[in-house]
């Protein structure tokens, strides 16, 4: 009998996840786009090219996790006892773990090697056009914005996401003359021309200042259209600008060129090896969390769950510390894949105890350390409450 991992709490983890590291960035998208005068809508937009780096940030919980979760269950409801004296030991629990670990090491991969440097390269392309104007981003209320054709506007108020304008002031300055206008209300329509948009002003004055023998004019109007021509696009640069937009095999075949100078080199080298070693870690993963689910019955400490966390935090916080010394120049393999190597041996320790020791808990030593501590602190305590009382 084989108890697979907990595959709900497996995936409520990485929703939960996922959930936290979306909301959080989500408002800062918010306050950049509102900053930038852009279209709320625009922020799911970058969000959705967002989701496969917070995915790969959260499968490795959801892993550990949902494995951890389930050895626990079982141990405590003894359902480990029985398989185990049946003759079932832990190299063979380990292997719908493992095979659970091989799928998502492949779906990772697919995640860091290509669907991230796309998501990536997208999501700074919103960023670009966001602010170069291109996603149609609204007028300011109450400061002068410039647009095409040498034109200053001013609005007063903004009603319906930017459709209705009002309190408009107007200046359009030419080689010849220069003309202002005042307009109660206005609005701005799309034409066929995409580098064209019409400007419609309503119940207002136009003063054409013509400096020519002519006296300046005074024009009042019910309605009036004016024609804007938007400065040019500027195009986003292509793919593959830095090391994270680049695929996998894409930052194989770079970190080999010889056209980039030593720094990007070294960056290319240590995003690949991190890319690397940080799908390997999905195979290792079932042998630390398969201990740390192991409990005493009599107790049912969840010791193992924190340890757990912690281990896959703090290895996760070396490894960007080893892909920055790569980058620095050092060498992976002293660095990158030393600290893969300690975190496997590790993991491989805990599940050796776990696995072929009678009556092995890999943390037990710390239940007992916990015990002493925690002891005369109870007693303590219990003592001020009788006193209390």
């Amino acid at each position: 009998m084989c108890n697979p991992p907990d595959i709900g709490a497996l995936f409520t983890t990485l929703g939960i996840a996922a959930l936290l590291l979306i909301l959080e960035r989500m408002l800062k998208l918010f306050d950049f786009v509102v900053n930038q005068g852009g279209p709320v809508e625009v922020v799911f937009r970058m969000l959705a090219n967002q989701i496969p780096h917070y995915l790969g940030l959260a499968l490795p919980v959801g892993l550990l996790l949902g494995t951890l979760l389930a050895f626990r269950k079982i141990s405590l409801s003894s359902e480990y006892d029985a398989i185990v004296s049946s003759g079932v030991g832990l190299p063979r629990l380990v292997r719908p773990v493992l095979f659970l670990a091989l799928v998502m090491m492949i779906v990772n991969t697919v995640l860091v090697g290509w669907i991230q440097p796309y998501g990536r390269y997208a999501y700074r392309n919103l960023v670009f056009d966001l602010r170069s104007g291109a996603l149609g981003a609204s007028i300011r209320v109450g400061e002068f914005v410039d647009l095409g054709d040498n034109i200053t506007l001013m609005i007063e108020e903004s009603r319906k996401q930017g459709a209705e304008l009002i309190g408009i002031f107007l200046e359009r300055r030419d080689k010849d003359n220069t003309i202002s206008v005042t307009a109660e209300r206005g609005g701005f329509y799309a034409t066929e021309d995409d580098q064209t948009i019409l400007l419609r002003l309503y119940n207002g004055v136009l003063v054409d200042l013509n400096e020519g023998p002519n006296k300046p004019r005074v024009l009042s109007f019910d309605q009036q259209d004016l024609t804007v021509t938007l400065p040019a696009k500027e195009t986003f640069r292509d793919r593959g600008g830095e090391q994270l937009e680049l695929t996998l095999p894409e930052l194989n075949r770079e970190r080999y060129n010889p056209e980039l100078t030593v720094q990007q080199l070294n960056a290319m080298n240590a995003n690949f090896h991190w890319r690397v070693m940080h799908s390997l870690t999905f195979l290792v993963l079932p042998f630390l969390a398969i201990p740390m689910g192991l409990t005493n019955k009599r107790t049912g400490r969840g010791t193992g769950i924190v340890i757990g966390l912690s281990l896959l935090i703090l290895y996760n916080e070396f490894m960007e510390a080893m892909e920055t010394a790569v980058s620095n120049g050092a060498s992976p393999y002293a660095s990158t894949w030393l600290l893969f190597s300690i975190f496997t041996a590790l993991s491989f320790f805990f599940f050796r105890i776990a696995a072929f020791k009678v009556g092995g808990e890999p943390l037990a030593w710390i239940d007992k350390a916990w015990g002493f501590i925690s002891g005369p602190i109870k007693r303590l305590s219990k003592k001020v409450m009788g006193v209390s009382e």
